[in-house]
């Protein structure tokens, strides 16, 4: 079998932080979406979000993975089969490269 495409989940984390945020809510009923604000500990007033690769398109690219991108996140799939993924992943860009 041949593949010719892979689908993963992917997202960029690199504007996500909890040090830019300076509080946080808690969730305390479901039905009424009543929350609580709470104090973030780890709030930075000084954070930057960190410059993003030259390479960076902002969106989600094959680039992410073959540069690998330090602010892609993806969907963790069972080991054996991330195995499998990236095995394919490396034939793939081997074809095209």
């Amino acid at each position: 079998m041949k593949w010719n495409h892979i689908v993963l989940e992917g997202f960029c984390t690199r504007k996500l932080s909890i040090k830019k945020d300076k509080y946080h809510y808690r969730l305390i009923d479901t039905k009424t979406l009543k929350t609580v604000k709470i104090d973030n500990k780890d709030y930075d007033p000084d954070y930057k979000t960190p410059k993003k690769p030259s390479y960076c398109k902002n969106r989600i690219n094959q680039d992410c993975f073959f540069k690998n991108c330090p602010y892609l996140g993806i969907g963790e799939p069972p080991e054996k089969e991330l195995k499998i993924i990236m095995k394919k992943i490396c034939e793939i860009y081997d074809e095209i490269a």
